[in-house]
């Protein structure tokens, strides 16, 4: 057989064995493709701007994906809820993304431009159709990547008291070098400041690794807009997180109860979120590393896509023999 027809043979061997939605969602997926994840509850009358899934129960009357802005394409709607809607009060859900209830909606859901409805089962199928398993889909891979950002070795100091004009505009400097800047600190250092800046220093992004069971946010963040896509605020510890300002970056908190006061802007993966001001859609635009003694560069592989890869080059060599 010739090479040709050969890696034509490979190919549509590689794209018949491809599911349609190809393997489970990595944490990178998850992130670039949704705005709130919460494991329990979600409770809010603010505006949720790009796509979310709630694990338990959505209480308060909101809109959803009202602006999704860079937020990457995703075979699930825009609201999804695995529980149920619990208040009366009207859900919008706009821009055409559809929504998925999995139980009960005590209120009216109003879906805007279209995008295909499911609750309780019906009408429409469910996308995707059947919901998967909530745990092994959104909570292990997100509470992995906690872990494993928690577990990067800090190449970037945090500022200390000494700075000039502390706790005022604190400017907080990755070191110089390439790849992620990575920092480690606690809730007290951070509630220490009355206002920061970050600065990247021409690295691709920074993680923040949080320690310390809870943090009342009333720092003002100079250039959280600009940065929200650069930057992941890990909380590994954190049980309550409570931004009363303005807040840039992906927040990770396994553990916590979140509520906000004034947008955050970022995704947020939460036990809760009780939010009072608005979640903005700014997805992560850097790779997340590889493993915890890794290049904090090195994007993590796709392991569905590698079996498939393999199965490719396999049945290559059997074609080349067979030839």
């Amino acid at each position: 057989m010739p090479l040709r027809r050969s890696l034509l043979a490979v190919a549509a061997l590689v794209g018949l064995a491809a599911p349609a939605n190809a393997g489970p969602l990595s944490a990178f997926d998850i992130l670039r493709q949704f705005n709130v994840v919460t494991t329990g509850d979600l409770t809010t009358n603010s505006d949720i701007e790009g796509r979310s899934v709630v694990g338990g129960d959505l209480t308060g009357g909101a809109t959803f994906f009202n602006n999704p802005g860079a937020a990457a394409a995703s075979g699930f709607r825009a609201l999804t809820v695995y529980g149920s809607a619990t208040a009366g009060n009207p859900l919008n859900v706009n821009s055409g993304g559809g929504v998925t209830i999995g139980g009960s909606a005590a209120g009216l859901v109003n879906t805007n431009g279209g995008g295909g409805r499911s609750i309780g089962g019906g009408p429409d199928a469910p996308a995707p159709n059947p919901l998967p398993d909530f745990t092994t889909s959104f909570v292990e891979p997100l509470t992995g990547l906690s872990a494993q950002l928690a577990a990067l070795e800090a190449n970037s100091l945090l500022p200390g008291a000494a700075t000039p004009g502390f706790p005022n505009n604190v400017p907080v400097t990755a070191s110089a070098g390439e790849g992620l800047a990575v920092f480690a600190l606690t809730t007290a250092q951070l509630a220490s400041f009355a206002s920061f800046s970050v600065n990247l220093n021409g690295r691709d992004g920074a993680i923040f690794n949080v320690t310390g069971a809870s943090y009342t946010g009333q720092a003002n963040f100079l250039n959280a807009t600009s940065l929200a896509r650069d930057i992941i605020w890990n909380f590994t510890e954190a049980t309550s997180l409570d931004f009363q300002r303005q807040w840039g970056g992906t927040v990770l908190a396994p553990l916590a109860v979140v509520g906000n006061a004034t947008p955050i802007e970022g995704s947020l993966f939460a036990a809760r979120y009780a939010g009072r001001g608005e979640m903005h859609s700014q997805p992560i635009r850097f790779d997340l590393p590889q493993d915890p003694g890794g290049d904090p560069g090195t994007p993590v592989p796709e392991p569905a896509g590698l079996a498939l890869f393999g199965l490719g080059l396999a049945s290559l060599r059997l074609l080349r023999r067979r030839g």
